[in-house]
């Protein structure tokens, strides 16, 4: 399975540059975040922290039925277009994944961050 990894933060940076908000994965319900840009950490507190990780998990267990859904192959990733932002969810396994969150003027797409993400875990 794969790890948190800070390769990852220099590879999202790389592609996307400072539009990157957060960097974070999730396994179940535990939550590491490799990368918080400064102003992002003071608008959260570590329970808004905690909810997103639960509704992370609920996003992977929704998987199997999105792809019933749809004919369009596996599910690579979920994402949220907010007035501010760009919310990327990578899941990695059954309970796990990434989330990567950018500033709304990046000209990076949600699939340039599935393959960056991809491209470090595989």
């Amino acid at each position: 399975m794969p790890t948190p990894d800070t390769d990852i933060v220099a590879a999202l940076h790389d592609a996307v540059g400072d539009a990157l908000r957060v960097a974070g994965f999730h396994d179940g319900t535990e939550w590491h975040v490799e990368y918080m840009r400064e102003d992002v950490r003071e608008a959260y507190g570590d329970a808004s922290i905690d909810d997103i990780a639960d509704d992370l998990v609920l996003d992977v267990l929704s998987s199997p039925r999105q792809e019933s859904l749809y004919d369009l192959g596996s599910l690579q990733a979920t994402s949220r277009l907010f007035e501010d932002g760009l919310v990327v969810h990578v899941p990695t396994d059954e309970r796990s994944g990434y989330l990567v969150s950018l500033d709304t003027g990046s000209d990076a797409t949600g699939r340039d961050v599935v393959d960056v993400v991809r491209d470090a875990t595989e």
